[in-house]
């Protein structure tokens, strides 16, 4: 199986305009997934795989959009973004689930997500999301 490339530093080796984005999702594929589009139209990405390692990665570096996801094995994208927004509170956060409700839409709202994409989400989806969130550049 070939390595994700998240764990590659794709994101890292390139400073893009557009925006950085931390992508935090426990699945290899979804994260690489959303780091290839965002980085084949001009954003630059990085990828973590737990609540945790996305906290660490926001240690290093400064990003403009984290798109969390719900279910993580250590805490739910809820927990993690109030831990985010304590560190960082000018990002923006979208919340992606694939367990979404009208009452988990306003919870997220009202937590701070500027934004709730329901999986499984297509490519325009994704970029549309992410255009309506984040300042032009």
């Amino acid at each position: 199986m070939a390595k994700p490339r998240f764990n590659a530093g794709k994101g890292d080796q390139c400073r893009m305009k557009k925006g950085r984005i931390l992508v935090i999702d426990d699945e290899p594929s979804v994260v690489d997934a959303i780091m290839t589009i965002l980085s084949d139209t001009g954003y630059e990405t990085i990828g973590a795989l737990s609540g945790q390692e996305g906290l660490e990665r926001l240690g290093r570096k400064r990003f403009d959009v984290a798109i969390i996801d719900l279910k993580l094995p250590d805490m739910s994208g809820l927990v993690a973004l109030s831990v985010i927004l304590d560190k960082n509170p000018g990002i923006v956060a979208v919340l992606i689930t694939a367990h979404e409700t009208a009452e988990l839409r306003a919870e997220a709202m009202a937590a701070g997500f500027a934004a709730v994409l329901p999986k499984p989400f297509s490519p325009s989806a994704l970029l549309d999301v992410i255009r309506d969130v984040l300042p032009q550049r």
